[in-house]
């Protein structure tokens, strides 16, 4: 399982930086469509935007991975080791009823608008492709939380070879 986690946290990096170099380009090349050849490309901002709503999603996970999520530490700093290990474990599990919620009901909102077969303005895409960021990216956080709570209780010399 672990193995597997890390080759698509692997995938996962590449994409977004391939993603990212591809958005730049795209609004460059619209910029200089529109500003030298006094034409734009209809479609270019869609599609920018939808990547961009996947990238923000995806970079959830990955920010968790990371442990780089918002944290309130004041009453972490001032706990034992032991309290503060509970109270990282209560915040991780509301996060994971979170992200368990998002799945659920992002799951639903794709389904539905799968069932109207909502298109894109400019693309013309299923919108559903665009929603499901959303479920698809709780998922892939979840799993990364779950790892993060497993490693809180492993023995200390388990968890000395690293995170993903």
């Amino acid at each position: 399982m672990r193995k597997l986690l890390r080759l698509y946290t692997k995938f996962e990096e590449r994409l977004l930086v391939a993603s990212l170099v591809f958005t730049v380009t795209l609004i460059f090349i619209q910029v200089i469509m529109r500003y030298v050849f006094n034409n734009s490309l209809s479609w270019s901002e869609e599609l920018a935007r939808y990547i961009f709503i996947w990238q923000i999603w995806l970079g959830t996970g990955v920010g968790i991975r990371l442990k780089e999520q918002i944290r309130v530490e004041i009453f972490a700093k001032k706990l034992s080791p032991a309290g503060a290990k509970w109270l990282n474990v209560i915040a991780l599990t509301i996060l994971l009823l979170f992200c368990v919620f998002l799945v659920i009901n992002g799951y639903q909102l794709v389904m539905k608008i799968a069932g109207r077969n909502a298109l894109s303005t400019a693309l013309k895409i299923p919108l559903s492709y665009v929603y499901l960021s959303l479920p698809f990216s709780s998922a892939i956080t979840s799993i990364y939380i779950l790892d993060q709570l497993v490693e809180l209780f492993k023995p200390a010399k388990e968890t000395e070879g690293g995170t993903i």
